[in-house]
């Protein structure tokens, strides 16, 4: 657990809505350090940093925590000289709750404490209500533009068209099936239900599409994306985004950068592009394509293909028989259970061989790259088969290693086997 129990290991928090969890138990405090909601002495401070996205008025809680907390918010970016916002001791029940206003742009510390020696787990909720402008659709099939103010604009029912302008946005389609353009910073986007399509242009954009077979166009910026449930499209631009398919049969192109991708349920096709990316593909068969520099793949059930490209990739296939082909870096592979078909490429592979989880079919076995954990290599047996050398622990077979005489393993155990 990454632990923020010093201001200088605070954690960062973005967006306009976020929940985030923690703990302070064992924390302490530091030399300067306030006395948080003049409650919190000793000191067993958790820290974190939020910047507002936007103007408006923000609650900030710890609703869901199981102690008695307190709550201060300051600004500032050194221990000794903060300068308290607001401060909380018990709001609801046992935890706290500040409410106040945020102008764009500010830097807040978020100090979680105790009432005295108080400590447990904590829940920590940022909520940010923006200040615009109500523009409201119909019934029907609208056409309705922004301002440069700061907008909040409802399509409601119909197949609405929405075009965000300049400001800090809320675009709302409502039901129907609506065209909705993100204008040129943070935006809001919610298309509801409906088969939507929604381009999000600049700015670090909150995007919800809803109910439907949704096409979703995220541009530059670090954007969250959720698409619900359907069979969705998603081009994710440049920025370290955010991406949750939901239920569906999804196609999912990552940006340039740092994604992280929650394909959900169905069969999905996921192309990671560039960066280092976490994709998550769940339940379902789905096809992957690793980007080109250090993946973790995590495939979930089902009977999925697997395209680790470049990169010195962590591959963990799940449950199902499943294909992999390993690219050219270094690669953890972990198929998991299921009679899986492995194509190394031209680094060095660690490939993990577990009883209970049916058997591996290696292709491509490289002496001197490819290494199997397999446990105590000495209990193992190796004998030649029908296609390859099979690796089996008590009578249960593990790998089948094509195009490999038995001799090869057995004559260099403690280069192949860790």
């Amino acid at each position: 657990m990454v632990s923020n129990d010093n201001f200088a290991d605070r954690i960062f928090l973005k967006r306009t809505s976020v929940s985030t969890t923690g703990s302070n138990v064992g924390f302490t405090g530091e030399p300067g350090e306030p006395d948080h909601a003049g409650i919190s002495s000793p000191l067993n401070s958790a820290w974190w940093s939020w910047t507002a996205p936007a103007d408006g008025t923000v609650t900030i809680d710890t609703f869901g925590s199981n102690y008695d907390t307190s709550l201060a918010v300051y600004t500032g970016s050194a221990l000794n000289t903060l300068t308290e916002i607001a401060s909380d001791d018990d709001t609801f029940g046992l935890q706290s709750e500040v409410v106040f206003t945020v102008s764009a742009g500010t830097t807040y510390q978020i100090a979680v404490d105790g009432f005295f020696f108080e400590t447990g787990l904590i829940d920590l909720n940022i909520n940010l209500d923006i200040d615009d402008n109500l523009i409201l659709g119909t019934s029907g099939n609208d056409s309705l533009f922004g301002s440069v103010e700061n907008d909040q604009i409802e399509g409601l029912a119909g197949n609405d068209t929405i075009f965000g302008s300049e400001g800090i946005n809320t675009l709302l389609g409502g039901d129907g099936n609506d065209v909705i353009y993100g204008g040129s910073q943070l935006d809001v986007i919610s298309g509801g239900s409906g088969n939507d399509t929604i381009f999000a242009s600049e700015g670090n954009n909150e995007i919800f599409a809803g109910a439907g077979d949704d096409l979703i166009y995220s541009g530059a910026g670090d954007d969250l994306i959720n698409s619900g449930s359907g069979n969705d499209t998603i081009f994710a631009s440049e920025g370290n985004n955010e991406i949750f398919a939901g239920a569906g049969d999804d196609l999912i192109y990552g940006g340039s950068q740092l994604d992280v991708i929650n394909a959900g349920s169905g069969n999905d096709t996921i192309f990671a592009s560039e960066g280092n990316n976490e994709i998550l593909a769940g339940a379902g068969d789905d096809l992957i394509y690793g980007g080109s520099q250090l993946d973790v793949i995590n495939a979930g059930s089902g009977n999925d293909t697997i395209f680790a490209s470049e990169g010195n990739n962590e591959i963990l296939a799940g449950a199902g028989d499943d294909i992999i082909y390993s690219g050219s870096g270094n690669d953890f592979i972990n198929s998991g259970s299921g009679n899986d078909t492995l194509w190394l490429g031209g680094g060095e592979d660690l490939i993990i061989l577990e009883s209970g989880n049916g058997f591996d079919t290696i292709n491509n076995f490289q002496l001197g790259l490819t290494i199997f954990d397999a446990g105590d290599s000495s209990q193992l047996n190796i004998i030649d088969g029908a296609n390859g050398a099979e690796i089996s622990s008590g009578g249960d077979l593990l790998a089948v290693v094509s195009w490999t005489q038995a001799s090869t393993l057995i004559d260099n155990l403690d280069q192949v086997f860790v």
